[in-house]
Protein backbone atom coordinates (compact mmCIF):
# COMPACT_ATOMS: atom_id res chain seq x y z
CA UNK A 1 0.00 0.00 0.00
CA UNK A 2 1.57 3.40 -0.95
CA UNK A 3 2.28 5.90 1.79
CA UNK A 4 -0.39 8.58 2.00
CA UNK A 5 2.06 11.47 2.04
CA UNK A 6 2.01 14.61 -0.12
CA UNK A 7 4.55 15.16 -2.85
CA UNK A 8 7.01 17.70 -1.36
CA UNK A 9 7.13 19.49 -4.71
CA UNK A 10 3.39 20.13 -4.57
CA UNK A 11 3.85 22.15 -1.38
CA UNK A 12 6.11 24.72 -3.00
CA UNK A 13 4.46 28.02 -4.00
CA UNK A 14 3.86 28.48 -7.68
CA UNK A 15 3.83 31.88 -9.30
CA UNK A 16 2.23 34.68 -7.35
CA UNK A 17 1.77 33.97 -3.66
CA UNK A 18 -1.75 34.42 -2.36
CA UNK A 19 -2.39 35.55 1.24
CA UNK A 20 -2.89 32.73 3.71
CA UNK A 21 -6.60 32.08 4.24
CA UNK A 22 -6.14 32.16 8.02
CA UNK A 23 -4.10 35.35 8.23
CA UNK A 24 -4.99 38.00 10.78
CA UNK A 25 -7.51 40.52 9.37
CA UNK A 26 -5.99 43.84 8.35
CA UNK A 27 -8.02 45.67 11.00
CA UNK A 28 -6.21 43.66 13.72
CA UNK A 29 -2.71 43.82 12.23
CA UNK A 30 -1.78 46.48 14.78
CA UNK A 31 -3.38 44.62 17.67
CA UNK A 32 -6.53 45.55 19.54
CA UNK A 33 -8.22 48.49 17.79
CA UNK A 34 -9.15 51.75 19.45
CA UNK A 35 -11.12 52.73 21.42
CA UNK A 36 -11.51 49.16 22.71
CA UNK A 37 -7.87 48.94 23.78
CA UNK A 38 -7.85 52.20 25.75
CA UNK A 39 -11.24 51.56 27.34
CA UNK A 40 -10.27 48.10 28.60
CA UNK A 41 -6.95 49.37 29.94
CA UNK A 42 -8.71 52.23 31.73
CA UNK A 43 -11.23 49.75 33.16
CA UNK A 44 -8.85 47.01 34.32
CA UNK A 45 -5.28 48.23 34.08
CA UNK A 46 -2.61 47.70 31.42
CA UNK A 47 -1.29 44.51 33.02
CA UNK A 48 -4.62 42.72 32.50
CA UNK A 49 -5.16 43.54 28.83
CA UNK A 50 -3.30 41.61 26.09
CA UNK A 51 -3.60 43.73 22.97
CA UNK A 52 -0.60 42.91 20.73
CA UNK A 53 -1.28 40.98 17.53
CA UNK A 54 0.90 38.15 18.84
CA UNK A 55 -1.41 37.88 21.87
CA UNK A 56 -4.49 37.76 19.70
CA UNK A 57 -3.03 35.02 17.49
CA UNK A 58 -1.95 33.01 20.53
CA UNK A 59 -5.56 32.87 21.73
CA UNK A 60 -7.08 32.29 18.27
CA UNK A 61 -6.93 28.47 18.48
CA UNK A 62 -7.91 25.78 20.96
CA UNK A 63 -8.25 21.99 20.74
CA UNK A 64 -10.92 22.33 18.05
CA UNK A 65 -10.24 22.64 14.31
CA UNK A 66 -11.59 26.20 14.32
CA UNK A 67 -9.73 29.50 14.40
CA UNK A 68 -11.19 32.81 15.51
CA UNK A 69 -9.00 35.82 16.23
CA UNK A 70 -10.24 37.87 19.19
CA UNK A 71 -10.10 41.65 19.17
CA UNK A 72 -8.80 41.78 22.74
CA UNK A 73 -7.75 39.36 25.47
CA UNK A 74 -8.39 40.12 29.13
CA UNK A 75 -6.63 38.19 31.90
CA UNK A 76 -9.16 38.45 34.73
CA UNK A 77 -7.78 38.06 38.25
CA UNK A 78 -10.99 38.00 40.28
CA UNK A 79 -14.76 38.19 40.11
CA UNK A 80 -14.67 42.00 40.16
CA UNK A 81 -12.69 41.97 36.90
CA UNK A 82 -15.20 39.62 35.30
CA UNK A 83 -18.15 41.69 36.50
CA UNK A 84 -16.52 44.85 35.14
CA UNK A 85 -15.87 43.30 31.72
CA UNK A 86 -19.40 41.91 31.43
CA UNK A 87 -20.96 45.20 32.50
CA UNK A 88 -18.78 47.06 29.99
CA UNK A 89 -19.65 44.67 27.16
CA UNK A 90 -23.34 44.69 28.05
CA UNK A 91 -23.45 48.47 27.87
CA UNK A 92 -21.72 48.58 24.48
CA UNK A 93 -23.29 45.60 22.80
CA UNK A 94 -20.02 43.67 22.66
CA UNK A 95 -19.51 39.91 22.91
CA UNK A 96 -17.53 38.09 25.61
CA UNK A 97 -16.17 34.54 25.55
CA UNK A 98 -14.46 32.88 28.52
CA UNK A 99 -11.49 30.59 28.03
CA UNK A 100 -9.93 28.25 30.56
CA UNK A 101 -8.02 25.18 29.34
CA UNK A 102 -9.49 25.21 25.82
CA UNK A 103 -9.66 21.41 25.61
CA UNK A 104 -13.11 21.17 24.04
CA UNK A 105 -13.23 19.94 20.45
CA UNK A 106 -16.15 22.20 19.53
CA UNK A 107 -14.61 25.67 19.74
CA UNK A 108 -16.36 27.01 22.85
CA UNK A 109 -13.11 28.68 24.02
CA UNK A 110 -12.89 30.98 21.01
CA UNK A 111 -14.44 34.30 20.09
CA UNK A 112 -14.03 37.25 17.74
CA UNK A 113 -14.54 40.08 20.21
CA UNK A 114 -13.42 40.12 23.87
CA UNK A 115 -11.83 36.89 25.12
CA UNK A 116 -11.38 36.51 28.88
CA UNK A 117 -8.66 34.19 30.18
CA UNK A 118 -9.94 32.60 33.40
CA UNK A 119 -7.29 29.90 33.77
CA UNK A 120 -4.28 31.76 35.14
CA UNK A 121 -5.69 33.13 38.41
CA UNK A 122 -8.60 30.78 39.02
CA UNK A 123 -7.19 27.53 40.39
CA UNK A 124 -7.88 26.14 43.86
CA UNK A 125 -9.97 23.64 45.81
CA UNK A 126 -11.35 23.65 49.34
CA UNK A 127 -12.40 20.26 50.70
CA UNK A 128 -15.56 20.54 52.81
CA UNK A 129 -17.27 18.18 55.28
CA UNK A 130 -14.38 15.69 55.23
CA UNK A 131 -14.64 15.34 51.48
CA UNK A 132 -18.42 15.06 51.12
CA UNK A 133 -18.36 18.38 49.29
CA UNK A 134 -15.72 20.43 47.53
CA UNK A 135 -15.53 24.11 46.65
CA UNK A 136 -13.62 24.42 43.38
CA UNK A 137 -12.49 27.40 41.33
CA UNK A 138 -13.14 27.18 37.57
CA UNK A 139 -9.47 27.08 36.50
CA UNK A 140 -8.79 23.92 38.52
CA UNK A 141 -8.18 20.76 36.51
CA UNK A 142 -10.33 17.73 37.30
CA UNK A 143 -7.22 15.69 38.11
CA UNK A 144 -6.06 18.25 40.66
CA UNK A 145 -9.47 18.32 42.32
CA UNK A 146 -9.63 14.53 42.48
CA UNK A 147 -6.10 14.35 43.91
CA UNK A 148 -7.18 16.57 46.81
CA UNK A 149 -10.31 14.46 47.36
CA UNK A 150 -8.59 11.06 47.08
CA UNK A 151 -7.19 11.19 50.62
CA UNK A 152 -10.79 11.42 51.82
CA UNK A 153 -11.92 8.53 49.64
CA UNK A 154 -14.02 10.80 47.46
CA UNK A 155 -14.07 11.90 43.82
CA UNK A 156 -15.92 14.30 41.52
CA UNK A 157 -18.77 12.81 39.52
CA UNK A 158 -17.79 14.18 36.08
CA UNK A 159 -15.01 12.10 34.52
CA UNK A 160 -14.11 13.54 31.10
CA UNK A 161 -11.35 11.86 29.09
CA UNK A 162 -9.31 15.09 29.17
CA UNK A 163 -9.40 15.25 32.99
CA UNK A 164 -5.66 15.86 33.21
CA UNK A 165 -6.00 19.13 31.29
CA UNK A 166 -9.64 20.27 31.28
CA UNK A 167 -10.81 22.61 34.01
CA UNK A 168 -13.87 22.56 36.22
CA UNK A 169 -15.33 25.75 34.74
CA UNK A 170 -15.47 24.20 31.28
CA UNK A 171 -16.68 20.88 32.67
CA UNK A 172 -19.69 22.51 34.33
CA UNK A 173 -20.34 24.91 31.45
CA UNK A 174 -20.46 21.94 29.06
CA UNK A 175 -22.12 19.53 31.53
CA UNK A 176 -19.22 17.21 30.76
CA UNK A 177 -19.52 13.68 32.02
CA UNK A 178 -17.15 11.16 30.45
CA UNK A 179 -17.48 7.41 30.22
CA UNK A 180 -18.33 6.77 33.86
CA UNK A 181 -20.70 9.65 34.68
CA UNK A 182 -23.72 8.82 32.54
CA UNK A 183 -26.77 10.87 33.48
CA UNK A 184 -26.52 10.43 37.26
CA UNK A 185 -22.92 11.49 38.04
CA UNK A 186 -22.57 14.39 35.59
CA UNK A 187 -22.20 18.07 36.51
CA UNK A 188 -25.94 18.76 36.47
CA UNK A 189 -26.64 16.06 39.04
CA UNK A 190 -23.66 16.65 41.34
CA UNK A 191 -23.43 20.46 41.55
CA UNK A 192 -24.58 21.63 44.99
CA UNK A 193 -24.27 25.36 44.39
CA UNK A 194 -22.75 27.86 41.97
CA UNK A 195 -21.46 31.39 42.12
CA UNK A 196 -21.76 33.11 38.76
CA UNK A 197 -21.79 36.53 37.11
CA UNK A 198 -24.69 37.42 34.83
CA UNK A 199 -24.14 39.43 31.61
CA UNK A 200 -25.30 42.57 33.42
CA UNK A 201 -22.52 42.15 35.98
CA UNK A 202 -24.81 40.89 38.75
CA UNK A 203 -23.14 38.27 40.98
CA UNK A 204 -25.29 35.36 42.20
CA UNK A 205 -24.30 32.85 44.89
CA UNK A 206 -26.94 30.12 44.78
CA UNK A 207 -25.75 28.79 48.14
CA UNK A 208 -26.62 32.07 49.90
CA UNK A 209 -30.00 31.82 51.74
CA UNK A 210 -30.74 35.39 50.63
CA UNK A 211 -29.89 34.72 46.97
CA UNK A 212 -33.48 34.80 45.70
CA UNK A 213 -34.25 38.01 47.54
CA UNK A 214 -31.09 39.66 46.22
CA UNK A 215 -31.72 38.47 42.66
CA UNK A 216 -35.32 39.71 42.72
CA UNK A 217 -34.03 43.14 43.74
CA UNK A 218 -31.21 43.24 41.14
CA UNK A 219 -32.92 41.46 38.23
CA UNK A 220 -36.73 41.60 38.67
CA UNK A 221 -37.52 41.04 34.96
CA UNK A 222 -35.25 37.99 34.86
CA UNK A 223 -36.98 36.44 37.87
CA UNK A 224 -40.43 37.11 36.43
CA UNK A 225 -39.41 35.60 33.09
CA UNK A 226 -37.98 32.43 34.65
CA UNK A 227 -41.10 31.81 36.73
CA UNK A 228 -43.34 32.49 33.72
CA UNK A 229 -41.47 29.90 31.65
CA UNK A 230 -41.69 27.42 34.51
CA UNK A 231 -45.46 27.91 34.74
CA UNK A 232 -45.86 27.55 30.97
CA UNK A 233 -43.90 24.28 30.89
CA UNK A 234 -45.65 22.76 33.91
CA UNK A 235 -49.07 23.62 32.47
CA UNK A 236 -48.32 21.44 29.44
CA UNK A 237 -48.32 17.78 30.52
CA UNK A 238 -47.10 16.54 27.15
CA UNK A 239 -44.19 18.99 27.10
CA UNK A 240 -43.26 18.13 30.68
CA UNK A 241 -43.16 14.42 29.86
CA UNK A 242 -41.09 15.08 26.75
CA UNK A 243 -38.53 17.09 28.71
CA UNK A 244 -38.26 14.39 31.36
CA UNK A 245 -37.77 11.72 28.69
CA UNK A 246 -35.19 13.83 26.84
CA UNK A 247 -32.89 14.19 29.83
CA UNK A 248 -33.26 10.60 30.97
CA UNK A 249 -30.72 9.71 28.27
CA UNK A 250 -27.26 11.09 27.66
CA UNK A 251 -27.17 12.14 24.01
CA UNK A 252 -29.00 15.45 24.36
CA UNK A 253 -28.08 19.01 23.47
CA UNK A 254 -29.30 22.52 24.14
CA UNK A 255 -30.16 24.18 27.43
CA UNK A 256 -31.22 22.04 30.41
CA UNK A 257 -34.95 22.67 30.17
CA UNK A 258 -35.51 20.25 33.04
CA UNK A 259 -34.06 22.98 35.28
CA UNK A 260 -37.52 24.61 35.07
CA UNK A 261 -39.00 21.41 36.49
CA UNK A 262 -36.29 20.70 39.07
CA UNK A 263 -36.00 24.26 40.42
CA UNK A 264 -38.67 25.87 42.58
CA UNK A 265 -37.24 29.41 42.66
CA UNK A 266 -35.50 31.65 40.10
CA UNK A 267 -32.10 31.00 41.70
CA UNK A 268 -32.63 27.22 41.66
CA UNK A 269 -33.72 27.38 38.02
CA UNK A 270 -30.68 29.48 37.10
CA UNK A 271 -28.35 27.05 38.87
CA UNK A 272 -29.60 24.27 36.61
CA UNK A 273 -29.63 26.38 33.46
CA UNK A 274 -26.02 27.50 33.96
CA UNK A 275 -24.85 23.89 33.75
CA UNK A 276 -24.34 23.07 30.09
CA UNK A 277 -25.02 26.63 28.92
CA UNK A 278 -21.47 26.96 27.52
CA UNK A 279 -21.02 30.42 28.98
CA UNK A 280 -23.99 31.95 27.18
CA UNK A 281 -25.80 32.83 30.44
CA UNK A 282 -22.84 34.10 32.41
CA UNK A 283 -19.51 33.23 34.01
CA UNK A 284 -19.21 30.50 36.63
CA UNK A 285 -16.69 31.72 39.21
CA UNK A 286 -17.04 28.97 41.81
CA UNK A 287 -18.60 25.52 42.04
CA UNK A 288 -19.53 23.47 45.09
CA UNK A 289 -19.83 19.78 44.24
CA UNK A 290 -21.46 16.95 46.11
CA UNK A 291 -18.70 14.36 45.77
CA UNK A 292 -19.02 10.61 45.29
CA UNK A 293 -17.23 7.60 46.84
CA UNK A 294 -13.90 6.73 45.25
CA UNK A 295 -13.89 3.06 44.19
CA UNK A 296 -10.37 1.90 44.98
CA UNK A 297 -11.02 -1.67 43.83
CA UNK A 298 -12.40 -2.06 40.32
CA UNK A 299 -12.67 -4.89 37.84
CA UNK A 300 -12.89 -4.94 34.06
CA UNK A 301 -14.28 -7.57 31.71
CA UNK A 302 -13.93 -8.16 27.96
CA UNK A 303 -16.99 -9.97 26.61
CA UNK A 304 -17.69 -11.18 23.08
CA UNK A 305 -21.10 -11.22 21.41
CA UNK A 306 -22.18 -12.75 18.09
CA UNK A 307 -23.73 -9.49 16.82
CA UNK A 308 -24.12 -5.79 17.58
CA UNK A 309 -27.83 -6.14 18.49
CA UNK A 310 -26.95 -8.86 20.99
CA UNK A 311 -24.28 -6.67 22.56
CA UNK A 312 -26.63 -3.67 22.75
CA UNK A 313 -29.38 -5.78 24.32
CA UNK A 314 -27.01 -6.69 27.16
CA UNK A 315 -26.30 -3.10 28.18
CA UNK A 316 -29.34 -2.73 30.50
CA UNK A 317 -28.26 -5.93 32.24
CA UNK A 318 -24.79 -4.48 32.82
CA UNK A 319 -26.36 -1.36 34.27
CA UNK A 320 -28.52 -3.41 36.62
CA UNK A 321 -25.43 -5.29 37.75
CA UNK A 322 -23.77 -2.03 38.73
CA UNK A 323 -21.41 -1.43 35.82
CA UNK A 324 -19.99 2.10 35.81
CA UNK A 325 -18.98 2.15 32.15
CA UNK A 326 -19.81 -0.01 29.14
CA UNK A 327 -18.02 0.48 25.83
CA UNK A 328 -18.90 -1.29 22.62
CA UNK A 329 -16.28 -2.14 19.97
CA UNK A 330 -17.35 -3.69 16.68
CA UNK A 331 -15.42 -6.31 14.72
CA UNK A 332 -13.67 -3.77 12.50
CA UNK A 333 -12.39 -1.91 15.54
CA UNK A 334 -11.08 -5.10 17.12
CA UNK A 335 -9.41 -6.25 13.91
CA UNK A 336 -7.72 -2.88 13.51
CA UNK A 337 -6.31 -3.10 17.04
CA UNK A 338 -4.39 -6.29 16.17
CA UNK A 339 -1.84 -4.15 14.34
CA UNK A 340 -0.96 -2.40 17.61
CA UNK A 341 2.21 -3.80 19.18
CA UNK A 342 1.46 -6.03 22.13
CA UNK A 343 -2.15 -6.87 21.23
CA UNK A 344 -2.71 -10.67 20.86
CA UNK A 345 -3.89 -11.69 17.38
CA UNK A 346 -6.88 -13.57 18.83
Amino acid sequence: MPLLEPDPRSLRPRGRREPSPDRVPDRLAGGTPEPLRSELIALLGADKVCWKVSDLVRYASDASPYRFVPQAVVVAEDIDDVSAVLSYAHGRGREVVFRAAGTSLNGQAQGEDILVDVRRHWAGIEVLDDGLRARVLPGTTVVRANAALARHGRVLGPDPASAIACTVGGVVANNASGMTAGTTRNSYRTVSSLTFVLPSGTVVDTGDPAADEDLAHAEPRLCEGLLALKAEIEADAELTARIRAKYAIKNTNGYRLDAFLDGATPVEILRGLMVGSEGTFGFISEVVFDTLPLDRLVSTALLFFPSLPAAAAAVPLFNEAGAIAVELMDGNTLRASVSVKGVPAD
